[in-house]
């Protein structure tokens, strides 16, 4: 469903990502993680062309998307989905605006048609039909990201990106929404990309796991593989040490 090669970004001179691969399969769960300042959210938002490459191929659903016309390159962008760390909901419009807003204003689809895809997806990620009329600011930490997901499964997404899902949510929430992610990706068939510091949430979501530093992805494997690997990189990230290779400059 999505294959990246040899991904080169730099910021302001500064090289951010220095030739990433991953591949996702379609009903995969794959989730990245690094630490702070790493470049995960350059890695998605280079994929999605908010942030240009310098080098190196995205291919979506077996379309390089760097080589095909702009309308096509759109068509085929349509079909991602992204869930954004802070929502990014519109404060103005309600519920059920937010969610269609990239089907009517993107696609330019008729309003009440689009109002019915919303109050399907609605139920898809268990939003109650009366809120669809409130606005966000009504609405707790986890019901924003509920209607998050909700927008980015309205366009039937192939794959869809989960930046930091639970950051910010309790316990109990942030069980609900890994539990609505394993549940859309799986009935959906959606590839998935997350990017998460909350191991808690790795285990419940992730069919594989890559850990990106220093601008590359230097490890890739399943859940077990990473509690039980005993690369340097990964031990000193999942058992939080303070001294180690991803803290000593020297290592890179």
């Amino acid at each position: 469903m999505l294959s990246v090669r040899n991904l080169h970004v730099k910021i302001d001179e500064l090289s951010i990502l220095k030739g990433v691969d991953l591949d996702v399969a379609d009903g995969e769960s794959l989730v990245i993680l690094g630490g702070s300042g790493t470049g995960k959210s350059v890695l998605l938002k280079s994929i999605l062309g908010l942030i240009p490459k310098q080098r190196g191929t995205v291919t979506i659903n077996g379309v390089d998307i760097d080589n095909v016309t702009k309308d096509e390159r759109e068509k085929v962008l349509s079909r991602v989905g992204m869930l954004f760390q802070g929502g990014a909901l519109f404060d103005s419009l309600t519920i059920w605006e937010n969610i269609a807003f990239g089907l009517i204003h993107g696609q330019g689809m008729d309003p009440g048609a689009a109002q019915k895809i919303a109050f399907d997806v609605m139920q898809q990620v268990d939003l109650e039909r009366r809120t669809a009329f409130l606005h966000p600011d009504s609405l707790s930490g986890g019901m924003r990201k509920r209607v998050g997901l909700a927008r980015a499964l309205a366009s039937k997404p192939k794959i869809i990106f989960f930046d930091e899902p639970t950051t910010g949510l309790d316990p109990i929430t942030s069980n609900i929404v890994n539990g609505l992610i394993v549940r859309t990706v799986k009935c959906s068939e959606i590839g998935a990309i997350t990017i998460t510091h909350d191991l808690d949430s790795l285990r419940q979501i992730a069919d594989r796991v890559a850990f990106l530093f220093d601008g590359k992805i230097i490890w890739t494997g399943s859940v077990q593989g990473m509690d039980n690997t005993e690369n340097p990189y990964i031990r000193q990230f999942i058992d939080a040490k303070t001294t180690g290779p991803l803290t000593d400059r020297n290592a890179r």
